[in-house]
């Protein structure tokens, strides 16, 4: 089948070369027009993934309006800032019955948005679907044996691309619990920078333990609260993207938290970032989302007060450990 991904990072190049090898015409959007000319004259992103090869089969251009021609299914892989200003400059509804995939994880600060509604308020008569999962994308675009969970709103959509992108490097896994996915997604983002934070501290594997075990039971409160299910938390989306990203060293969220738990200012690290850290944005819409949930975030609400308040990040601990004592 014909898709058009937009956005040519690490992970829309990964998902690029992932595609192009189980046989679909890709279309690889990229806002930078030197970098498309680049992929097509060298078969290499001159940034991301530089020393993994993109297959012939993957065309690049800088055009959007030539994407949405491309195909009526399409990945967007652009950052989550950056979702609302893409939409809104391409072509718009025209008839077509279009089908976009969100594989960005995060919220939109100021509407409390998930990706997919966002989508829905440009394209209201489209297929929505999120990709979400534990997967680095030099491990996809490496072809290393991953696993990833596509769904939708109940639709045959996930199902349909559940067939058509799984091979034997990635085994996709459907599901109709889109508010699940999109939310376990974008919140292990927030404990992953809270895991950098302690790591960077100098603290050890009995405080990351205890820290990612508290901030799963903190992204099922809300999944559960928001009208999501507990077994999407206890899956793909929810506790194996955790714990990639709390614990892996490519994770940016995990990064941009031990640079700040080593003392460095937030807008340094974020300067010295080739790629976005979607849980810095994030974090302030999760307290309101929680609030409006009636259910407590109180890593979620350290995060945002050591990155935006000035709390140094020990006392950030040390207010999460002197909390009121509970029953698990």
């Amino acid at each position: 089948m014909k898709v058009s991904i937009l956005g040519a990072g690490s992970w829309g190049t990964a998902l690029a070369i992932h595609l192009a090898r189980s046989g679909h015409g890709v279309l690889l959007w990229s806002r930078d027009a030197e970098v498309a000319r680049a992929i097509a004259r060298e078969r290499r992103h001159p940034r991301r993934l530089p020393a993994i090869p993109i297959p012939e089969e993957v065309r690049t251009t800088s055009d959007l309006a030539e994407a949405f021609e491309h195909s009526e299914t399409l990945l967007l892989s652009v950052p989550c800032a950056a979702m609302r200003e893409v939409l809104d400059a391409s072509p718009g509804p025209d008839g077509r019955a279009r089908r976009f995939v969100s594989t960005a994880k995060g919220i939109e600060p100021g509407t409390l948005k998930r990706m997919t509604e966002i989508v829905l308020e440009r394209y209201p008569s489209s297929s929505v679907a999120a990709l979400s999962g534990p997967t680095f994308a030099d491990g996809v675009a490496r072809g290393d044996p991953s696993a990833a969970v596509i769904a939708d709103r109940g639709e045959s959509f996930a199902r349909d691309l559940q067939q058509r992108f799984s091979n034997a490097q990635l085994r996709l896994y459907s599901s109709s619990d889109v508010v699940g996915v999109e939310l376990a997604g974008a919140l292990k983002n927030v404990i992953a920078i809270a895991a950098g934070i302690v790591s960077g501290l100098g603290y050890g594997h009995n405080t990351l333990a205890a820290l990612v075990t508290r901030g799963l039971t903190e992204i099922g409160r809300i999944v559960r609260a928001c009208g999501g299910e507990m077994r999407t938390v206890h899956g793909l989306a929810g506790i194996g993207d955790l714990m990639l990203t709390a614990t892996g060293s490519q994770s940016r969220n995990r990064h941009l938290g031990e640079e700040i738990g080593r003392g460095s200012p937030l807008a340094d690290v974020l300067v010295r970032m080739p790629e976005v850290a979607e849980g810095a944005r994030t974090c302030l819409a999760v307290p309101t989302i929680a609030a409006r949930a009636d259910v407590e975030a109180p890593i979620s609400e350290v995060v945002v007060a050591v990155l935006y308040e000035g709390i140094p990040a020990r006392e950030g601990v040390e207010r999460l450990m002197t909390r009121a004592l509970r029953s698990e």
